[in-house]
């Protein structure tokens, strides 16, 4: 894949990613950003780097989040209109 397409999806990822965390994670008094995407070369894996304030949070959320990676990898399909979303891989 080239380094252009690459920057693009992920960018995209990032964008789309951000704005549906925020509608669909609800926690009173956390604030969850998106901080980095990394496709890797074969586009079958998707790091979501991830920041949460307060700290205590952050296990919580990113349980939350990687149980709802299916259904967010299913909502960037939707989205996106590609053939395969990679699985996705929150930390």
């Amino acid at each position: 894949m080239g380094n252009y397409r690459r920057q693009r999806i992920e960018s995209v990822i990032q964008h789309l990613l951000a704005h549906e965390i925020v509608r669909s994670v609800e926690i009173e008094g956390v604030l969850i950003t998106v901080t980095g995407i990394d496709v890797d070369e074969k586009e079958e894996k998707t790091t979501v780097r991830m920041s949460v304030y307060p700290d205590e949070y952050r296990e919580r959320v990113l349980k939350k989040l990687n149980g709802k990676a299916p259904d967010l990898a299913w909502f960037l399909l939707k989205k996106m209109k590609v053939k395969k979303v990679p699985e996705l891989v929150f930390i």
